[in-house]
């Protein structure tokens, strides 16, 4: 895929959410990453100053303890904006890193030029609101799940958002991400195969 056609699916991206932004105010050139599967696009500590758009693949925010335990932050499925608000807009290094869990085709402007090329834009500044309204809901989702959800049920929340990853990612991950020990999860995917055979 070439780079007018990864610009035209970046710009397709916001048009089918609704929003008719004037992408000739866009006159950046943007980078093409192409991450393979278990390929870090960038790492904890790193700087991640850009705005990501991943427009195949799949991938996997991971954070690394002072430890060295890992823990799985969240997914993210193509097509999507993604990348570290808290790098991005302020320069500071990434608190976790991006990691592909599948091959994964990915387009990238620096976000403080790309900001003050498009902040003009009503429609822009709408996406942008409306963008970081999202992640302050799933944020707050995800933190009373933890509160008020059994480990089980948040496995089986996972099982439906990410279907396809609960037979082909380690189960460390799984349980990193439902914030349990890959012991637990296992006694966990047990009892529910003994319900599902009883």
């Amino acid at each position: 895929m070439d780079r007018v056609q990864l610009q035209n699916s970046f710009q397709a991206y916001f048009n089918e959410l609704g929003y008719d932004i004037d992408w000739q105010q866009l006159t950046l050139p943007l980078e093409m990453h192409l991450v393979r599967k278990g390929d870090y696009l960038f790492q904890q500590g790193d700087t991640a100053n850009r705005l990501y758009f991943l427009h195949t693949g799949l991938v996997r925010y991971v954070s690394v303890s002072d430890q060295g335990k890992e823990f799985t932050q969240t997914f993210v499925k193509g097509s999507r904006i993604m990348g570290s608000t808290k790098a991005m807009v302020t320069g500071a290094k990434a608190l976790f890193g991006i990691q592909a869990l599948k091959d994964c085709m990915i387009l990238s402007y620096p976000w403080q030029a790309f900001y003050e090329q498009m902040r003009q834009d009503k429609y822009f500044l709408e996406w942008y609101v409306h963008f970081l309204e999202s992640i302050f809901i799933v944020k707050e989702e995800r933190e009373s799940a933890f509160v008020k959800h059994s480990a089980e049920r948040r496995y089986l929340d996972f099982c439906v958002d990410y279907p396809e990853l609960k037979d082909s990612i380690p189960q460390q991950q799984i349980a990193s991400y439902i914030g349990i020990t890959p012991v637990a999860l296992s006694r966990i995917r047990k009892n529910l195969l003994g319900k599902r055979a009883s």
